[in-house]
């Protein structure tokens, strides 16, 4: 296994603020990033995530890799499970959650809320429903970010990790590699009744197995009936969004960019549409091959 120099500006940015980066112990260190990869991905000599910044890029290259030298600390030992949010830290996400979610929910149904009616506040520019276009390495802090409406899955999924921590629920980053090798994706997990459950904050979608319990990401890539279930929940997310008019998925003639002008990417947007709305169940799930996790501390 190729050993990469983890501290270089590369893969850890000196402008990711010091509250959101941590230690980890020696035996887990080993396994931190792409150092933890299967190959292709550990022989690359350059940072993952390199169109980002700041914490993004952090995030990026800093997650430690499941894998069974590391599955038992990621799951008992990793995440601290009490959240010690301050009231007034993040104003917008308060008053959000106090939109969205009930005195009387549970932190499963309030977690289940925040994803379906809070991060969905931000639209994705290149997946449907598709948002305006976003400098990637804006690095936005917590409050904009979601003041901005629109953002990649890495801010879709800080947005729903801060709005869990707000309702003092554990969350924290997953990433995702695909089988393909070439490509991945940024989500989520949250922990409620003594669980962590995976949450997709682009797709707005939990995985769930025969008996309606929510899955962990850990479970969702067991190669067996876990990894089946999240396959067809993606394959039933698409579903429900090919029943929307191009102008609902935000690919009418209406979409602008950012800066107001004609979102030149609507074209690319139509093909990749095309190409992820023909897929299987089988191949949706096929694909869920590796994944990382990460804590998203809140600032100190």
């Amino acid at each position: 296994m190729l050993v990469h120099d983890l501290t270089h500006p590369d893969f850890d940015p000196p402008d990711c603020p010091a509250w959101a980066k941590e230690e980890l112990p020696p035996s887990i260190r080993l396994y931190r990033g792409r150092n933890g990869m299967p190959s292709p991905f550990n022989e690359r000599n350059y940072a993952l995530g390199m169109s980002v910044r700041g914490v993004d890029r952090y995030h990026a290259n800093q997650f430690v890799m499941y894998r069974p030298e590391t599955a038992r600390y990621l799951y008992t030992d990793y995440t601290p499970l009490e959240v010690r949010y301050r009231s007034g830290l993040l104003p917008t996400y308060e008053k959000l959650a106090a939109e969205i979610t009930t005195p009387d929910q549970s932190p499963l149904e309030k977690a289940v809320s925040l994803l379906i009616r809070g991060a969905s506040r931000l639209r994705h520019p290149h997946m449907p429903p598709y948002g305006p276009e976003v400098r990637p390495d804006r690095n936005c802090d917590d409050e904009s970010l979601l003041k901005s409406g629109v953002g990649p899955c890495n801010e879709q999924a800080r947005v729903f990790i801060r709005l869990c921590q707000v309702c003092g629920i554990p969350a924290r980053v997953i990433q995702l590699f695909y089988s393909d090798t070439k490509s991945g994706h940024c989500i989520a997990e949250f922990y409620a009744e003594g669980r962590w459950r995976m949450a997709d904050a682009s797709w707005l979608s939990v995985f769930s197995n025969a008996n309606e319990q929510l899955l962990s990401a850990e479970e969702c890539h067991d190669q067996g009936e876990g990894q089946k279930r999240a396959g067809l929940a993606y394959f039933k997310r698409i579903q429900e969004l090919l029943a929307l008019s191009p102008e609902e998925l935000g690919l009418g003639d209406e979409h602008v960019s950012a800066h107001g002008g004609p979102n030149h990417l609507g074209e690319t947007n139509i093909q990749n549409w095309t190409r992820i709305s023909t897929k299987s169940a089988q191949t949706l799930a096929e694909e869920l091959q590796w994944f990382g996790v990460m804590n998203y501390p809140l600032p100190a």
